[in-house]
């Protein structure tokens, strides 16, 4: 065991890391990736938006029903579009920027831990990324914030090069290297503007804020230096917004910061929350991360001040993501997604730790890592019971459509319930092989465990939600593609727009009208129009006919 733990080591780091790490990444996001349709509305709302560019030539402005749309900004859109021209308008297309967002981000992590603490660091870290279950889901979705998350990242790095004190290179080198950081740090501050808008700006300032207050205003960033930044991000920001100002004036500054007022003050569509809802977000989310991070926020005295600089820049980062979103009133999963780089930081800053023989595991670790694997496995076991037994939560729900929506029939296999007793199981045995000093094996293990238990309840139960949630309403939509028909809903939703392909003029000379429902408005939709003849009810949906126009 001691000499495998001596040549495996050796060999991983020897081999080329980053094609091993791209490997890993195809194996985690790839598999099934158009299995199932779009989620209404984060998946749907920008896949839409790309299908309306291709479909009218107009890259400019993003659309929803060919009318403007000001919630988003156009960017994600053009980095899906390409995706789309090159495997069609569909869920792949939809969602493969996204796995290649997490290759990079993957291999973006190895090099920047690999630079600044050592090889194994980096990989640790990229590791730690990519077998988290957000990780893993968000970067085989179609949702906007892996893309913004990552420049926003990509951006306080050097932000972070450019607060770093060099007193050894010569000034000339210093000079163009500053440049260099300075205008890379707004490049990606800017692009991150154009996916989603100007909250990654607080988010960067405000962390630049707290080290420079912490720091005691020894900042080592000059106030000239600091305008120059601004000044490129505007720059990028105006390249697209300068255009749409000069079409349209200030219609979509003047729509996009309504949407924002809105979003602040009220909760949208009901996401609201307790303020540590964000808590219990990443605990669950960034496993084992998110237990292991504490232990890497301790002080070595053999940290050079690059390393020490670096840790404190991306403690401020997680803090002021998570003060800026907990204190917003919506609250939506998505936002804490940008906390996932430094708390995997900090735990592969522990395991690297570990594996150099400069740390210990002890119970301040396997309590929580246990408990958090205890869980997951009575959660999978409860989860399957209550999905054999949903009829016993019926009267505990007061939401009709909900509760419809819950009956929807799905396959359930009878070993199913047992995945999660193998990962507690996994994750035990990984334990006492740390505390037995076989830490490599054991943290293999644990994150091999991790990686193929979060993919394999993703596979499994992601469609499940989605036949749960919205499946009879686009199987409806999807079974009148070949018809000349005209389908509304009664609810908002993008997946009419995109699976019928509407295009840019509708004609009204179609055959038949449908319209859609949710319980319990159906009686509502039913009086309002009494040309409506109810077809059939699916699922907590409701689907109405009504003949020629």
């Amino acid at each position: 065991m001691e000499v495998l733990e001596r040549w495996v080591p050796k060999m991983m780091l020897r081999f080329p890391t980053q094609v091993f790490l791209v490997a890993i990444c195809c194996l985690l996001y790839l598999p099934q990736l158009d299995s199932w349709p779009l989620f209404d509305w984060d998946e749907l709302m920008p896949a839409e938006s790309t299908r309306e560019m291709l479909a009218t030539g107009n890259y400019r402005m993003v659309q929803i029903d060919y009318q403007p749309f000001y919630e988003k900004p156009p960017l994600f859109m053009w980095i899906q579009a390409l995706s789309m021209k090159l495997f069609g308008v569909n869920e792949f297309g939809a969602r493969f920027p996204n796995v290649v967002t997490g290759t990079l981000v993957t291999l973006l992590l190895f090099n920047i831990g690999r630079l600044f603490f050592g090889s194994a660091m980096g990989v640790w870290w990229g590791l730690l990324m990519a077998v988290g279950v957000m990780s893993q889901f968000y970067f085989r979705s179609g949702f906007i914030h892996p893309v913004y998350d990552m420049f926003t990242c990509i951006s306080v790095y050097y932000l972070y090069r450019l607060a770093l004190p060099d007193e050894f290179s010569p000034r000339k080198w210093i000079r163009a290297n500053r440049r260099k950081w300075l205008a890379l740090s707004a490049l990606f501050a800017g692009l991150a503007t154009l996916v989603k808008g100007p909250a990654c700006l607080v988010v960067i300032a405000l962390t630049a804020t707290v080290y420079f207050f912490l720091q005691r205003g020894r900042m080592r960033i000059e106030v000239s230096e600091m305008l120059a930044w601004w000044a490129v991000v505007l720059l990028v920001v105006f390249s697209w917004l300068g255009w749409e100002l000069y079409d349209n004036g200030l219609r979509f500054v003047e729509g996009f910061g309504a949407f924002y007022r809105k979003l602040i003050a009220t909760p949208a569509e009901g996401h609201g929350g307790p303020v540590y809802y964000y808590v219990v977000v990443l605990l669950i989310g960034c496993f084992p991360a998110s237990v292991l991070f504490a232990a890497g926020l301790k002080k070595y005295e053999t940290e050079t001040d690059a390393q020490q600089q670096f840790k404190r820049w991306m403690l401020y980062l997680l803090l002021t993501n998570l003060l800026v979103f907990s204190l917003a009133t919506t609250k939506i999963v998505h936002y804490a997604s940008l906390c996932t780089y430094p708390l995997t930081f900090f735990a592969a800053y522990y395991l690297y730790r570990l594996w150099e023989g400069n740390d210990k595991w002890t119970w301040k670790q396997t309590l929580p890592v246990l408990v958090m694997a205890m869980i997951f496995a009575a959660s999978v076991f409860g989860v399957h019971f209550l999905a054999e037994r949903r009829s016993l939560l019926l009267p505990n729900i007061r939401d009709a459509f909900a509760a419809a929506c819950l009956m929807a029939p799905v396959y359930l296999h009878p070993y199913e319930k047992w995945i999660g007793v193998i990962f507690l199981a996994a994750i035990m045995v990984a334990i006492l092989l740390v505390q037995s000093r076989h830490v490599r094996w054991g943290i293999y293990l644990m994150l091999m465990a991790t990686a193929v238990f979060f993919n394999t309840l993703l596979i499994i139960w992601v469609p499940r939600a989605e036949r749960m949630s919205q499946h009879a309403y686009i199987d409806f939509i999807l079974s009148k593609q070949t018809e000349r028909c005209k389908i509304e809903t009664d609810f908002r939703g993008y997946a009419v727009l995109f699976y019928t392909r509407k295009p840019p003029a509708q004609k009204d000379d179609y055959d038949c009208y449908y319209k859609i429902a949710r319980l319990p408005r159906a009686g509502a939709v039913a009086a309002a129009d009494t040309m409506l003849r109810e077809l059939y009810r699916q699922n907590g949906y409701v689907f109405f006919e009504r003949g020629r126009k």
